[in-house]
């Protein structure tokens, strides 16, 4: 690159650099966990953020600078989607407090028994998002594929629920 812009060596590239760092649209500070790096910005960074040092992930110690301060963009997504597997597994156990006992899975149209097999459990997706945390950072995140819709049988025969029994499970037909 030095020779395309006319200079001789990398050094008369450091005044270039120094004031593009000074005016804040360039960053070339070491960051936890990544390798040295320049970082450009569209627009330039406020001086409060060009005077700090980098700020470690409070969950994995990397870089948080690119993202929230104090949370790095993966570790935030994992929360998240922890965050929305603990209220999906809270609304599975109060809807079978209250009695349903017909479940529809995410985009199915069988009806099943909410102990189907077939159906995910809180205890089988617990697992798959357990067995998903080691590989969570490579694959950019965790994935929660959603508990089943659980209905009563008055509640499925108000909306005249017209769909096919599963075979495997055998639920009442309404």
């Amino acid at each position: 690159m030095v020779p395309l812009v006319g200079l001789e060596n990398e050094q008369q590239l450091r005044p270039f650099l120094d004031e593009l760092v000074e005016a804040g649209l360039l960053e070339t500070r070491p960051h936890l966990g990544r390798p040295p790096s320049v970082l450009v910005y569209r627009t330039p960074l406020p001086q409060e953020r060009r005077i700090h040092g980098c700020v470690p992930c409070e969950r994995c110690g990397e870089c948080s600078c690119e993202y929230t301060k104090g949370l790095c963009r993966i570790c935030d997504q994992i929360g998240r989607v922890e965050e929305g597997a603990r209220k999906d597994v809270e609304r599975w156990k109060k809807r079978l407090d209250e009695g349903a006992t017909y479940a529809v899975g995410r985009g199915a149209a069988r009806l099943h028994r909410w102990d189907c097999p077939s159906l995910n459990s809180p205890e089988k997706s617990l697992e798959q998002l357990e067995l998903s945390r080691r590989h969570a950072r490579k694959a950019g995140g965790l994935y929660w594929p959603g508990l089943p819709d659980l209905y009563t049988a008055q509640e499925l025969r108000l909306k005249g629920c017209r769909k096919r029994l599963c075979g495997m499970c055998g639920p009442d037909p309404l």
